[in-house]
Order: structure tokens, then C-alpha cells, then sequence
């Protein structure tokens, strides 16, 4: 049996500390990723004798105090000029809870609870000083980082992968990366549980023999054979049939596929990396997935963190998509990221990337401003400050 250090749990020494990370500011290239927090207060200004020196002008001298009350961390405004606000609000002093945002100036930060230190190498235009960085077609810093160090550890094996996550979070895109790490010869094959009738997702996977079925004029080879060698990548599993689980079940126990119609078992060697938004320990329960297969599945997984809780990687994400779309002249202002930042995005990263070609086409200058951002964050930005 195979032994894998779980790498998504292990942190440097002292890398424990709380700490503000930097979400976007207009001059982000003199500011630090991360600012990890050390002792029980610190002083947040603009210049010493602050601890966390933020030197831009809208920043105040003395501009906040964060602190530990006993029982959890309090931020208080100094009295800066333009005010101290957390989640989008203006306060004298605030209880934070972890990502809770907070906006120093120009300056916008997340307050992380820990691994502060952890971030500190990932700028949030994609540049990394002195850490592993993600592999190309994958956009994130610390964290997306840390998920993609534990894959690639584990790629080369054949264990079985679930990639768990809210639809949007890039499910796929981190299932064909540990396809490319494996080294397997054979075809990366997806198939959408849910976006086929289950009348026709065991033939689609299963493959058939001419005369299986009306209408079956020819052989099929179905996605298990052609993943030979290969990678199987089943996009929401949870939506499988029971008697199609059965038979997954199977090949995955004795290597062996049964076309419908077949009389005669094929050898195969597939991989199977597996996605869902659903909680299959739920579906257990009640009975609407085997927990036979699920234990067969799970033999590794990981969870996709949903865009509203790494909102560092925004900025780098919209720098992408103006690429991938013809428009890397855009300037972003600070308007137009305070209502990203601002946002929830129950979509994840494919609303973001909505909203980036919505600016594009809308735009009639240089510049992506709030009044290119969608109906829905516009009256969310209303209460904003």
C-alpha cells in the first residue's frame, strides 16, 4: 500500500500567525502580499512607527489598530480621514471573523485567522517570489498553490481522485492537470453525468455491441475503453445512476469493462478522477450512492475553495481573461475592483469572467469602470461605505 503525506495540512514552522492579506490596491507592486501579525496589537498607518505600513496617501499616518481582545481579534479606526471599513461598511471598531474584509485607504485586505505567512510569497498580478507556483492554465496563489502541490504528489499513482468544489471553482481544469502530471499514455476522456439521460450514460461510458439495443448498428467503444491507459474524468458523479454505479463499481475492482451486448469482459486501465458539488456522504446516507464505490473513489480528494474566499486572485484572474480576450490594454480602476471585491460571486470564477467580457464590450475607452459591472452588483455597492 502506497503512503502519501497529506500536503494540503503542512505549514512552515510559524506559519500559524493571523495576518492581513492583500486583496487589490492601485499600487499593489509596494505593498506586501501578506502582512502577518505577530503580536497582540499593531498599528496600521502609512509610515513607522505604524507596524503595518501601508505607504500610500489615502492611508493615514495612524489609521487603524488591530488587536487581540482575549477572545478574538478587534479592528479599530484612529480616526484616519477616510475612515476604517470592514465588509463594506464604515466602523469605530470591529469584532473580524476570518475573511472578513477590510479596507485601509486605497487598500483592500482579507483577515486570514492563520497561514498569513503563507501567502506572503503570491503577488496578486500572478508574480511568486521563492514558492511553487501554479501550473500553467491554473490561475491562484497560496492556496490554489498548496491544492496543486498535493495533486501533482499524488498523480503518478494510480489512486483514485475527487475533486470537490461549487460548480464554477475549475473542477476540470485541476483534473486535467493531474492527468499531465501522471505520465499516462492514454486520452484525458470527461464525461457530465448529469448532462446525459440515464438511458444513455451506461452505453456512453460502458460502450455496446452492434445489436445490443434497437437502433445499435455499430459497436460503440464507450469513454472506459477509450480511456485506456488514460485518465476518466467523471464530472458530476453524484448524478450516476445506481445500477451504473454498480458497474463502475466493478471495473474499478476487477479492471474489466462489458460492453452492452458482450459476452465477454475487456481489460482496461483507467484512472478515474471524479467531480461533484454534491455531498456524497449525505447521498449515502440516504441511500442514493453506494458507499462501496465511494470508498473505491475517494481514495484521495481535495475541495476547490469557491471564488468568494480567494479573493487575492481576482486581480490576477481578471489580468487573464483580458488577455484570453484580445484586451490586455484595459486599465481596471479602483471603482470598478471595489465592486469586485465587493461581490459574492455564487458563480465563481466563470461569472467573473462574464463580467470581465461584459466590460469589454461595453467599454468605450482605455478603462473598466463601475459602471461596467452587472445590474445584480450594482445595488449591492448602493450601502457600500
Amino acid at each position: 500500500m502506497e503512503i502519501y503525506d497529506d500536503l494540503r495540512h503542512r505549514r512552515p514552522a510559524g506559519s500559524n500567525n493571523p495576518g492581513l492579506v492583500l486583496l487589490y490596491a492601485p499600487d499593489f507592486t509596494n505593498l506586501q502580499p501578506a502582512y502577518p501579525v505577530r503580536q497582540r496589537e499593531v498599528v496600521i498607518g502609512r509610515e513607522s512607527p505604524a507596524e503595518v505600513v501601508i505607504p500610500l496617501p489615502a492611508v493615514s499616518r495612524s489609521h487603524a489598530r488591530l488587536s487581540h481582545d482575549g477572545t478574538g481579534w478587534v479592528v479599530t479606526d484612529l480616526g484616519a480621514r477616510n475612515g476604517t471599513l470592514v465588509n463594506g461598511a464604515f466602523i469605530e471598531q470591529a469584532r473580524l471573523a476570518h475573511h472578513d474584509e477590510i479596507r485601509i485607504g486605497d487598500a483592500f485586505f482579507k483577515f486570514v485567522q492563520q497561514d498569513s505567512e503563507g501567502y506572503q510569497p503570491y503577488r496578486i498580478d500572478g508574480a511568486v517570489f521563492g514558492a511553487p507556483a501554479t501550473p500553467s492554465g491554473i490561475v491562484g496563489g497560496f492556496q490554489l498553490a498548496s491544492i496543486a502541490t498535493a495533486l501533482e504528489r499524488i498523480a503518478k499513482s494510480m489512486i483514485s481522485v475527487v475533486v470537490l468544489g461549487e460548480s464554477g471553482t475549475g473542477k476540470e481544469i485541476f483534473a486535467r492537470q493531474v492527468h499531465a502530471w501522471s505520465g499516462r499514455a492514454g486520452a484525458f476522456c470527461a464525461l457530465n453525468c448529469a448532462a446525459i439521460p440515464a438511458t444513455l450514460l451506461e452505453s456512453e461510458l460502458f460502450g455496446y455491441r452492434r445489436g445490443a439495443f434497437s437502433g445499435a448498428d455499430r459497436d460503440h467503444v464507450g469513454l472506459v475503453r477509450t480511456a485506456d491507459r488514460g485518465t476518466l474524468f467523471l464530472d458530476e458523479v453524484g448524478d450516476l445512476p445506481l445500477e451504473a454505479q454498480a458497474k463502475l463499481l466493478r471495473v474499478l475492482q476487477t479492471k474489466e469493462v462489458l460492453p452492452l451486448g458482450a459476452t465477454t469482459p475487456e481489460q482496461v486501465d483507467v484512472r478515474i478522477v471524479c467531480a461533484t458539488h454534491r455531498d456524497l456522504n449525505a447521498m449515502q446516507a440516504a441511500g442514493s450512492f453506494r458507499g462501496d464505490l465511494f470508498a473505491r473513489l475517494n481514495e484521495y480528494n481535495v475541495t476547490l475553495p469557491p471564488l468568494r474566499h480567494r479573493k487575492e486572485d481576482i486581480y490576477a484572474l481578471c489580468l487573464e481573461f483580458l488577455r484570453l480576450h484580445k484586451r490586455p490594454d484595459l486599465v481596471l480602476t479602483v471603482p470598478y475592483m471595489t465592486g469586485l471585491l465587493h461581490w459574492h460571486f455564487p458563480y465563481n470564477v466563470r461569472e467573473l469572467e462574464a463580467l470581465i467580457k461584459r466590460g469589454i464590450a461595453l467599454t468605450e475607452n482605455d478603462s473598466l469602470d463601475s459602471v461596467h459591472l452587472s445590474a445584480e452588483i450594482h445595488p449591492a455597492m448602493q450601502h457600500y461605505g
